[in-house]
């Protein structure tokens, strides 16, 4: 075969793990390279226009850069002058009810205005005392003080302290009489609870428009992670906003995978739940994380993506941004996907074959499964025949597109996918290897598996990945 000049080989320095971001953010949607400053500008001016309360939801899958959007849309709202609140309902869902960090979030806000602060707490204390059972197994004292509320934590230990006195003094012998006193109580004084939860709210309010009087914007709720707390807090917490925190000028803002969510309620209420229209009820609106996957290599935004997270390592090469761009898009790997795929090309130690390397390590995050089976004698030929179908259908898309051109002379990427397929084909016993391919005109052969058998090529790559490879 025709040898090519060999591409320098670079050795990629050693990875070094980024420290994660401060909450604090200076400089709202600095580094944004998916042009997520966008999004958040058409939800901003949404919020301008809103006169009411609102809970909206922002859905997509895990790994999709739902709190890097979360926190720097928050600071871009701070910047604007709206009053927001930040909750991570996953740090949090070991607390018995979700009345409390949405209390203490709210009140967080109210420090400033100490009246208004101490009316506030006043309520949510009397609203606490209403739904707390006697029996209950919360630390309230430690959960209140990990959401920042200490004094919300020490009257909400206060109603258990009260509580079980008064189930004493009637005379509750075990813990089962003093539930039944509790329930006897609550039932006696059903009217005080809804008279109760109507002050609270309507305190809420007067704080919310107290704002809104201030500022001509509505106060801003973030919650994030709901998807990955216990599934009976996750709903309980939806619930609790509709019911407590449903004034007008106050709005909180979902982050949550709402397949997840939307699993969490039928394990509460049973599988038969029609959970997308319970879950509806509790929602003004629900949007989806837009993502770009186009397949155009100058205008795929995710090239701009792995750029920035290989120059953070000093470590860029511009042969991998492309290949792993145009295989990110494919593949439909999420921003976290991506993250990881750098690390792996960091972790390889080098450059070398950085097209197939690109390649093989969509296939690992996305296709696990068929990865494996590529180096397993036994599943190979399957293996080989389902990468084939897969690229297989992006060579259409593209030939499609350019009608009349040769497999060989089809732009980037569909030159280079149907490259991919031309070497699972042999791997996979649906062709034999023609050296003479190496030398066709625009052949990506040469670049893709630098001067190597394909078979060697995807073993000695595989190797750089898997750190048990020898």
């Amino acid at each position: 075969m025709t040898a090519i000049p060999a591409r320098p080989v670079t050795l990629i320095p050693p990875l070094v793990v980024a420290t994660p971001e401060p909450d604090h953010i200076q400089v709202p949607f600095e580094g944004d390279r998916l042009n997520r400053k966008a999004v958040a500008d058409r939800l901003t001016g949404y919020l301008e226009r809103l006169k009411v309360g609102a809970v909206i939801a922002l859905d997509a899958p895990w790994g999709e850069g739902k709190t890097w959007f979360g926190r720097h849309w928050t600071a871009s709202l701070r910047d604007q002058g709206y009053a927001t609140g930040w909750i991570n309902a996953f740090e949090q869902d070991y607390v018995e009810d979700a009345f409390l960090p949405l209390a203490a979030a709210v009140l967080e806000l109210c420090q400033r205005d100490q009246p208004g602060s101490e009316k506030v707490k006043a309520g949510a204390s009397a609203v606490m005392r209403a739904l707390l059972p006697v029996g209950t197994k919360a630390l309230i004292n430690l959960a209140g003080r990990a959401v920042g509320v200490a004094g919300l934590a020490d009257e909400f230990g206060e109603a258990v302290k009260e509580a079980t006195a008064e189930a004493a003094k009637d005379g509750a012998a075990s813990v089962g009489d003093a539930a039944a006193a509790w329930v006897e109580r609550r039932l006696e004084g059903w009217g005080q609870e809804r008279a109760t939860v109507s002050h609270f709210r309507q305190t809420l309010a007067e704080f919310a428009a107290k704002q809104y009087e201030a500022s001509g914007k509505p106060v801003v709720i973030v919650v994030d992670e709901l998807d990955r707390c216990r599934p009976e807090f996750a709903v309980r917490l939806v619930e609790r906003i509709k019911h407590f925190f449903d004034v007008p000028h106050l709005v909180f803002v979902l982050l949550m995978n709402r397949d997840q969510l939307e699993k969490a309620i039928r394990g509460v209420y049973g599988s038969e739940t029609d959970a997308a229209t319970y879950l509806g009820k509790f929602l003004h609106l629900s949007l989806k994380l837009p993502k770009d996957r186009t397949r155009d290599p100058k205008a795929n935004p995710l090239r701009a993506f792995i750029t920035r997270r290989l120059q953070e390592h000093g470590a860029v090469d511009e042969t991998f941004v492309r290949g792993f761009a145009a295989c990110a898009a494919v593949f439909d790997l999420s921003p976290r996907d991506i993250e990881r795929g750098c690390s792996l090309f960091l972790l390889s130690g080098s450059n070398e074959a950085a097209l197939l390397k690109a390649y093989l390590i969509a296939l690992k995050l996305r296709e696990p499964g068929i990865y494996r089976a590529l180096g397993d004698v036994a599943g190979q030929e399957a293996a080989h025949k389902e990468c084939c179908e897969r690229l297989g259908i992006e060579v259409r898309e593209v030939k499609s597109i350019g009608a009349g051109l040769s497999p060989g002379f089809l732009p980037f990427p569909g030159n280079y996918f149907n490259e991919l397929v031309r070497i699972h084909d042999e791997l996979g016993g649906a062709r034999r290897f023609d050296e003479s391919w190496w030398n066709k005109g625009g052949s990506m052969l040469p670049e893709i598996l630098e001067n190597l058998r394909p078979d060697t090529a995807i073993k000695y790559v595989m190797g750089t990945l898997d750190l048990d490879v020898g």
